[in-house]
Order: structure tokens, then sequence, then C-alpha cells
């Protein structure tokens, strides 16, 4: 298994054992009813701020794009706020504290900011030759493919009223 992968499956046994021990500690500490008043309370709270925030972050995904830029920062935003979402549905204390602090707007542009500079360079890359201007008509060139020519066609055979051949014919009459 690659060394991601055993990341992950340890993230996935050891988180709930930790939220389990931690929700215990804290029962035993301000009371169940207490704790699960946090638990509902957060859930409510990630509901009504996904919310609330998503349409900023759809409206700042607009605006970019309007000013030719990729929007790949808000796009990033999106998926941390989703995220977020998640881990406040989640029943637990440690989730709940991700997902609170994903939704304060510095820290998840903060996050979204280093997610891109680190996770998509291949994205930034051409985020950056896009800024400087390239004129419609050149061909795109990605690294590794060749150039992409943007074209429209029109189909002939559909123009001229004759209807296109179905196969069902068994060769010429």
């Amino acid at each position: 298994m690659p060394p991601t992968g055993l990341i992950i499956l340890i993230l996935l046994i050891a988180l709930p054992l930790l939220e389990i021990a931690l929700l215990i500690k804290v029962g035993t500490l301000i009371g169940v009813w207490a704790t699960l008043t946090i638990i509902v309370g957060t859930f409510i709270a990630g509901i009504a701020l996904v919310q609330h925030q998503g349409l900023g972050v759809a409206r700042r995904m607009v605006q970019t794009a309007r000013s030719g830029e990729p929007p790949l920062e808000p796009m990033m935003e999106s998926m941390l706020l989703w995220f977020a979402g998640a881990c406040l549905i989640l029943p637990g204390l440690i989730t709940d504290c991700i997902g609170l602090l994903l939704m304060i707007p510095p820290v998840r542009q903060a996050v979204a900011q280093w997610g891109v500079s680190k996770g998509f360079p291949m994205f930034a890359g051409s985020a950056r030759g896009r800024r400087r201007g390239r004129s419609g008509g050149e061909p795109r060139r990605t690294p590794g493919h060749g150039p992409t020519i943007e074209a429209s066609y029109e189909r002939l055979d559909e123009k001229a009223g004759k209807p296109r051949g179905d196969g069902s014919s068994n060769g010429p009459a």
C-alpha cells in the first residue's frame, strides 16, 4: 500500500477513536446533555454557515471568471467550504473544530491559496499564462500534449435535407 493510502487508513481508524475518547472525556467534565447540545448546535450552525458563506464564494467565483482569470482559489474555497460543512455535520469535537476553523474566511482563503500553489501546480501555471494575455486565435499548448485548436463544424448532409444513414441498408440498391 502506498504511503498516502496508509496515512488515510490510519486516519480513518484513529479519528473515530479519538472522537469517541474526547466525547467521553468532555461528557464527564461538562455533562452528557451539554456535550450533546454542543454536537447538535455545531450541526445546525454548520448547515447555516455553509448556506450563507457558499453564496459569497459563488459570487467571488463569478467575479474572478468575469475578470478573465480562472477561478481556482474560489473553487478551492468552495471545496473547503463543503468539507467544513461535512466536518460540522459529523458528530465529534475534533471534526467540529476543523470545520469551524475552515468556516473562518481568512483561514479558508489561506488554505485555498496554499492548495492552489502546492496541490495544483499545473493549473496555477496555466492560470499565469492566461493572465499574461494570449490572443484568441493562437492554439493552446499544454505540457506533454499537442496544441488544442478550437473550431466549429456544420453537418452538410443535414443541411441539404438528406437523411442520415442509420446502417440498416444492405448495400447499394
